[in-house]
């Protein structure tokens, strides 16, 4: 294979895979921004064919997305679920994502709904108690 041969396929592989760097970054944005944003626990709630999938993240995960845009880390009661967003399924599903913060009216349903699904003594609610000194 001569050299200007070579030097045209990596420049194709290269301009193809910036490209799609560039799509995955534009069609996650949105979710991008709400992900990163706040504080405390959130949820994100990914609707697919077999139904509605409630996760919830922390301030840790938060942290490491805003560090790094390669994964974002959701968990279900027991198990910590990476989505990638250069895999097309993980993409896909994230870009249907919603993140519901505490501020939002559906936080209390989808905290009673994941507290439902787990049977994890440890696990506890996302519902900040006021807690209120009585002087």
């Amino acid at each position: 294979m001569q050299t200007s041969t070579i030097a045209a396929l990596l420049t194709l592989t290269l301009v193809t895979t910036a490209l799609a760097e560039d799509q995955t970054t534009s069609d996650l944005a949105k979710f991008r921004a709400a992900y990163t944003s706040g504080d405390g626990l959130s949820y994100v709630v990914i609707n697919d064919a077999k139904g509605e999938h409630v996760y919830r993240y922390g301030d840790a995960s938060r942290l490491a997305a805003k560090k790094n845009p390669r994964g974002y880390v959701l968990f279900t009661c027991n198990a910590p679920h990476v989505f990638i967003p250069d895999d097309e399924r993980d993409r896909a599903a994230l870009a249907k994502a919603a993140v519901v913060k505490a501020d939002d009216q559906r936080f209390a349903e989808l905290d009673a709904k994941y507290l439902a699904s787990c049977h994890n003594p440890l696990v506890k609610s996302a519902i900040v108690k006021n807690r209120r000194s009585s002087q």
